[in-house]
This record gives structure tokens, sequence and C-alpha cells, in this order.
């Protein structure tokens, strides 16, 4: 059975970081507001430096996130004829210790929502590109590095603006929603 690895954060749910950032700036943006990766990147160096203290003592982004659309119910399909991890960062290297509760609440949110998954198949890494499988799904392109043959870009705003060119070179497929991935790894051409 093929394995495939997919992200949490911008590929499953979305929404708790940027509404942390809405919330702590007394701002209303929008996904579309942001072209960043970090969505925080909107601050200035000393502000970043309050929000990064506020974040961590305070919140917990998975008590705001909504699901991309149709995304669990493709994962809970995908789970019949692949075997499905769920590989998810956690660590900030800007602040690695207090970070660390992130593994917590990631790992508790993917457990209370996606029960057809193994706990055993969660893997919590900023190394993504040593994980051993057939199939990367991730919002970040980076993350598809390494591994897997067939490698799915889930478009987002922070990567709209990667070019077709510069995907084909790294063999990697951009799709726009999980219909879309549902008909790739079921509809046939990867099975």
């Amino acid at each position: 059975m093929k394995k495939i690895m997919i992200d949490l954060d911008d590929t499953i749910c979305t929404g708790g970081y940027l509404k942390s950032v809405n919330d702590f700036l007394k701002t209303n943006y929008q996904d579309t507001d942001i072209n960043h990766y970090f969505v925080e990147d909107i601050m200035d160096d000393k502000q970043k430096e309050e929000f990064l203290d506020y974040f961590y003592k305070n919140v917990n982004i998975y008590d705001n996130v909504y699901l991309i659309p149709d995304s669990l119910k493709v994962i809970e399909e995908l789970t019949k004829y692949y075997d499905v991890y769920i590989v998810t960062a956690f660590i900030d290297k800007r602040r690695v210790l207090e970070s660390s509760i992130m593994a917590k609440y990631k790992y508790s949110w993917i457990v209370e929502n996606m029960p057809y998954i193994d706990p055993q198949k969660i893997i919590l890494t900023s190394s993504k590109e040593m994980v051993m499988c057939d199939i990367k799904i991730d919002d970040k392109v980076s993350n598809l590095s390494g591994y897997g043959t067939t490698k799915l870009l889930l478009t987002q705003p922070h990567n709209k603006d990667v070019s077709f060119e510069e995907l084909e070179k790294l063999n990697i497929r951009r799709v726009h929603d999980w219909g879309q991935i549902r008909d790739i790894l079921i509809g046939g051409s990867v099975l």
C-alpha cells in the first residue's frame, strides 16, 4: 500500500494563526491579504517580538481554525486506498522552547477531528524531507522536497506566485482543492 504524507496547517485546516494576528493587531486581515508564509511578517521587528511572546503564552490556534473544504472527507476516503500519515511541523526556530506547546495542540486536534487516522501515524517534525513516502501533500514548496514520486502543492495565497515552470522543475503538481486531490489519487492516476 502506498504511503501518503499530508500536512496539517493550510492544507487540512487554516485561519487560526491569522485570527491570532488580527486579535493581536486589532485588524481584519483576510487570507488573500497576506503573501508571506509567516503571517507575522507583516509586522515590524518590535511588533513581531511582542506578538510571539503573546502568541506562545496565550493562543491555541486550533481553537479557531476552520476546515479547508472537503479535506477531512477526502482524507478519510484516502485511508481506504493508502497508508495515510499526518505530518506537521511545530518548532519555531525563533522560540524553540515556547513553540513546543504546538505539538500538544496539533496532536490533540488531529486525534479529535480525524479518528480514522491511527495516532501512531501522526508525525510531528520540521524535517519533512526525511519522511519516506510515495505521495506528499503540502502548501509549502520546501516541504515537498525529499522522498515521494507524487508531490501535490495545495494552492494558498502564500504560494500562488510559484510558477508552473518552477514547480515542474521540482516535479510538483499544483492542486487547487481537495476535490482535485481526490480525482488524482482515487480517480485512478496514482493508485
